[in-house]
């Protein structure tokens, strides 16, 4: 949880906010979600967002390059603006805010809203949003959120999708999008078919993202893209939406909500690297949860997926573990190559962690300039020997190589 200030969109925003989201639903059922570009369907886009902490500077991707560069206002502490990939689930034109109606000069939201699902929120903590103080832009300002100028953000909101993913760090950037490639909206082909009664279909892949319409059980429709448990569908009146998997099946008759179709085999172990964890019974952060388990905890590996790991539990029933909440046991050995050399913290405190996990305990904070022994790589993650002999982990965006 951030600290309660500009960016707290779950309580002092709700009771203005349901009145707007109200108005944004009638609105958004006539004419498609607020703010959304008409486009071909066929055409994707790939957009992709880089924020650098450090230096307080947003990147736009287009297709793999930097189009756009633009200067934000991230948290007063390092800690407040989360680190890692998130996706936009949510837009919204002028939010209110504490009951200040929005386009109030005394608003701090600004003009608009680009809210980040931040490890399965609904998008209302976590955003890129203008401002009502144009000077902090530039400067470590915030209580979590990201701000930019609103003639800046209303630019950027008219141009990404919801789906687009963000990557938030703060070490170097290099004109190179090297964030969680799980993340993010992907083109796909092929058709949904809804497979339960009065479907929801939404502007965002999110239960936070505003209902466009509902669709009826036996309702086909044309798929042109996927993002992390949803589908991006193309409605009959031409707009795009989500469909959340459980709740629909692709044109090959497989069932998503069984996750099987994107599953491969596996063995071994998995250990909960979080305080706790939901168990849950499909693979989707709105299934069932069967229970809570605590860290350390270790079940028995049957499958894997870009998102999802499948377990085996003490009674045989298999149930899911997201990869956000757990990790292979062996400190993800399995997924590291040998290396050799040094790696130097490239970012003033870095996080020196037991496991490579975001999620794992700091061992401690090493200074701009601390060399390690290095030992392993991964796509994220440098494996690390400590001067006691002991091995830690380093992310990527918070040391180089030497």
């Amino acid at each position: 949880m951030i600290a309660k200030g500009e960016c707290d969109m779950n309580t002092k925003f709700r009771r203005l906010f349901t009145v707007f989201t109200a108005a944004l639903l009638l609105l958004a059922a006539a004419f498609g979600p607020v703010g959304a570009k008409e486009a071909d369907a066929a055409a994707f886009v790939d957009y992709k967002i880089e924020i650098n902490k450090r230096t307080n500077k947003l990147y736009l991707y287009k297709n793999g390059s930097v189009v756009k560069v633009y200067p934000v206002a991230t948290g007063r502490t390092s800690s407040l603006t989360p680190e890692g990939t998130f996706p936009i689930v949510v837009k919204i034109v002028k939010p209110g805010w504490k009951g200040i109606p929005g386009g109030h000069p005394n608003n701090p939201l600004g003009e608009r809203w680009n809210g980040l699902s931040v490890r399965g929120d609904n998008g209302r903590t976590y955003g890129i949003h203008g401002t009502n103080d144009p000077s902090s832009i530039g400067k470590h300002a915030s209580s979590g959120c990201v701000r930019m100028h609103n003639n800046h953000v209303i630019e950027l909101y008219n141009t990404i999708h919801e789906g687009t993913a963000v990557w938030i760090h703060s070490g170097t950037s290099n004109n190179k999008w090297r964030g969680d490639s799980r993340v993010g909206l992907k083109p796909a082909s092929g058709q949904v078919k809804i497979t339960a009664d009065n479907v929801n279909a939404r502007t965002g892949p999110s239960t936070g993202s505003f209902v466009i319409t509902q669709l009826r059980k036996g309702t086909v429709l044309p798929l042109i893209g996927t993002s992390g448990d949803w589908y991006q569908v193309l409605l009959s009146n031409g707009r795009k939406a989500f469909v959340h998997k459980p709740l629909a099946s692709t044109n090959t008759g497989s069932a998503p909500n069984t996750g099987s179709p994107s599953f491969s085999s596996a063995s071994g172990q998995v250990v909960i690297s979080v305080n706790r964890a939901n168990v849950r019974q499909q693979p989707s952060l709105s299934s069932k949860v069967l229970y809570v388990a605590n860290k350390g905890t270790k079940f028995t590996l049957t499958g894997d997926s870009k998102e999802w790991f499948r377990v085996r539990l003490s009674n045989g029933s298999t149930a899911y573990l997201h990869h956000s909440v757990a990790q292979k046991a062996g400190s993800g050995n399995s997924s590291f190559t040998p290396a050799s050399g040094k790696v130097a913290i490239s970012v003033n405190r870095a996080n020196v962690r037991q496991q490579p996990s975001l999620s794992s305990k700091v061992l401690y904070v090493a200074t701009k300039g601390t060399t390690f022994t290095l030992t392993g790589d991964s796509k994220e993650w440098f494996r690390v020997r400590l001067s006691n002999g002991s091995t830690a982990y380093l992310h990527h965006s918070v040391a180089r190589k030497k």
